[in-house]
């Protein structure tokens, strides 16, 4: 039962200010699919009850089929004349997925008719994986001029995983209508749980430090902060579990003493018996507000006269320890950086692993991953921090790394492990790639261009031939500096329709090295002659589908050959884009684009066009990636395939500074300079626009020394 007995017996007879849950079928207790629906009809629901098991009752709910980010599971209500505009809503679902990495979740609310139209209002997210429950939480304030609004759970972090759904709530905000808010349980851990377990025989733990608060119910009458009319509280806790799920009376006063002072709090340890709880259970309580009769006197429990309060729950801490967070993907910096987890207070022991091929996913059962010890150059290996010092700069040391977090000592029977931490990447800061394009290779019957720093050679491709494919070209950028630069790769793709009888619009390459691009920070430079055709051409596109990708590109949408940067990750896409004409048909260009933290730059032949601070996405997040492609999009023929040259490709795992992408231009081109534009503030005293102060500046300024624009009294 999600409910004791006599409570819902009751639920006719109480106050009209029960908070009351609006959703339909919230935890899908009826056994069918009443209230939901697949979103806009696409993919299926259906109600289960195991594979995996229902948080709480009986069933659940499984959406599958998805084809797309925004497919997900609805609620068929439309909230328009049930929400009050203006009054703020919680909202919550309990939700998990069928895939072993974490994927992003959300619980969101569409409104359509208002201005503009439709507005997808974001209440919540979170990170969901197939290990356990997930409650995605927030609030919803109700608008005024929608003609619809819907309730529904997407996963814009992939578009074909399964989504499970469990008690889902769409209720009415309890302080405002003077019930009982503000729960808490204490001690709280990192991981959101409550509580210490202690081990009172071998592998068994209990938990008997919690401490339960609340608020008392305002006064409505905004007279005092409290409701005048509360004689004392009663508190109702599933502490029978697992044998008896229903709430029961816990025998302690909470009388209230004061119409200031809202808050309510005991220990469970205090209560006669002391309350033990089970470790890593989810408990429901209650609040019943007894209220006083016009004597003054105290109605009994459950009578109707009396307020309740929501339905509230917390999660007792699990003996298995968890990691809650890990340090980011890192540079090195002279050779060394470190890497931190957060992991829940019953750990008392930790390893670090160092990945090979795959991270290992179970918390036993090891199989290639390397443990790692206080050697080399690795200390810390025990502790919550891995230090690496003197790791080469060529890169033969960049490893992905992990941690475990254990309760007892590693290796001993008894001893619980944590599944393992995200796995992170440190690398040393270097070029990864160069691919000069002037010798191609016939490898298992594929032509190949090499890498000339990492292998990850370029194979050469067609949609529609095996034959049909870019190739080594005389024609070179004006770049004397390139030392043994014998050709440039030409892209053949005119486009002249969609249905090509010469098969163009297909000429592409791609990179099978899935970590190929996949950093966080990155710098991708070449040399580009633009030969025109369609929009959206790529340079580069690096990712997995239409949702996760790096793309750099010439001539996006209507700014004509203008040079867009964009990363998309999870259906989001931030970019950068210059004015049209950065990269003119006929003629080469030097492009580069760099991304640090939150800042991407695009450079033009050596100089900085355009700048943007809040590009927070990043290729390490998708990474690795499998469609690594260059001339060809994550969107096929509908972008258009590169038509045009390109030479010199090159992509670093970090970002290259203004004075070092302008040095690097210069080295091709022998030229003198180009202009800092990322410092430039000379304006209008550079008179010749060199870039420097010079002596013709300065005559410039002498020629009208004393001049004056001056207005004087009249004579």
């Amino acid at each position: 039962m999600k409910r004791l007995w006599f409570i819902l017996m009751c639920l006719c007879l109480v106050s009209p200010l029960f908070a009351v849950n609006l959703l339909v079928n919230p935890g899908l207790e009826t056994g069918t699919t009443e209230g939901w629906g697949p979103r806009f009809g696409a993919g299926a629901i259906q109600v289960i009850t195991s594979n995996p098991s229902p948080r709480t009752g009986n069933y659940c709910v499984r959406d599958y089929n998805r084809t797309a980010t925004w497919h997900g599971i609805w609620q068929s209500t439309n909230w328009v004349g049930i929400l009050t505009p203006g009054q703020i809503y919680p909202a919550s679902a309990w939700v998990r997925t069928n895939t072993n990495e974490k994927v992003t979740v959300a619980l969101t609310m569409q409104e359509n008719g208002g201005n503009p139209t439709p507005r997808y209002i974001n209440v919540g997210t979170v990170q969901a994986d197939n290990a356990q429950w997930y409650l995605i939480e927030g609030t919803y304030t109700c608008p005024s001029d929608p003609t619809e609004i819907t309730f529904y759970i997407e996963a814009p972090g992939s578009a074909t995983c399964e989504i499970y759904v469990d008690d889902a709530a769409l209720g009415q905000d309890d302080e405002v209508l003077g019930l009982p808010y503000d729960p808490q349980a204490a001690p709280e851990n990192v991981d959101g749980t409550a509580g210490t377990p202690v081990e009172v025989s071998p592998g068994v733990y209990t938990i008997d430090d919690i401490v339960l608060s609340f608020k008392a119910g305002r006064d409505l009458t905004g007279v005092n902060q409290v409701n005048p009319g509360i004689h004392h509280h009663n508190v109702y806790l599933q502490y029978g579990l697992p044998n008896d799920a229903n709430m029961l009376l816990v025998n302690y006063s909470l009388p209230q003493v004061s119409l200031s002072d809202p808050l309510q709090s005991f220990a469970l340890a205090n209560v006669a018996p002391p309350i033990k709880l089970k470790q890593g259970t989810t408990y429901e309580w209650q609040v019943e507000m007894v209220m006083k009769d016009p004597n003054g006197v105290p109605y009994p429990a459950n009578s109707p006269e009396n307020i309740w309060g929501s339905v509230w729950s917390f999660t007792t801490a699990n003996a298995a320890p968890a990691i809650t967070a890990i340090s980011d993907h890192m540079l090195l910096v002279d050779g060394g950086t470190s890497f931190t987890i957060t992991a829940t207070n019953i750990a008392n022991n930790y390893r670090w692993f160092k990945v090979v091929g795959n991270p290992d996913t179970t918390a036993n059962g090891e199989t290639d991953d390397v443990m790692l010890t206080n050697t080399g150059i690795y200390s810390g290996t025990t502790t919550k921090t891995l230090v690496i010092t003197g790791a080469a700069a060529n890169g033969s040391d960049d490893a992905r790394v992990y941690a475990k977090a254990y309760n007892g000592i590693p290796g001993e029977a008894t001893t619980q492990v944590s599944a393992p931490s995200a796995a992170r990447w440190f690398w040393a800061p270097r070029l990864m790639n160069l691919y000069a394009f002037n010798t191609v290779n016939v490898v298992d019957g594929v032509k190949v261009t090499p890498d000339l720093v990492n292998g990850y050679d370029m194979k050469l491709l067609s949609n529609d031939t095996g034959t049909d494919v870019p190739s080594l070209d005389a024609g070179l950028p004006p770049a004397p500096g390139i030392a043994g630069n014998a050709s440039s790769l030409k892209f053949h793709n005119p486009r002249s329709s969609p249905a090509d009888p010469n098969n163009s619009d297909a000429q592409h390459a791609a990179v099978s090295q899935g970590w190929a691009g996949a950093y966080k920070d990155v710098t991708i430079s070449a040399w580009v002659y633009n030969s025109g055709g369609s929009n959206w051409n790529r340079i580069l596109d690096y990712g997995n589908d239409t949702n996760n990708y790096m793309m750099l590109c010439v001539n996006p949408g209507s700014v004509n050959n203008a040079v867009r940067f964009a990363v998309k990750v999870a259906g989001t896409e931030q970019t950068v884009t210059t004015v049209d004409q950065a990269a003119p048909v006929d003629q080469w260009t030097h492009v580069a684009a760099t991304l640090t933290g939150s800042t991407a730059r695009i450079y033009i032949n050596g100089e900085l066009v355009v700048t943007s601070t809040s590009i927070t996405n990043d290729p390490i997040t998708y990474g690795p990636s499998v469609n690594n492609w260059i001339g060809r999009s994550q969107w096929g023929a509908g972008d258009g395939y590169f038509n045009g040259k390109l030479d010199q490709l090159m992509i670093y795992n970090y970002a290259l500074s203004t004075v070092q992408v302008g040095q690097n231009y210069l080295a091709d081109t022998l030229e003198e300079y180009v202009c800092n534009r990322l410092v430039y503030d000379l304006g209008n005293y550079d008179t010749n626009g060199n870039c420097l102060l010079d002596l013709y500046d300065f005559a410039s300024m002498a020629a009208r020394w004393l001049e004056d624009d001056r207005i004087y009294p009249a004579k």
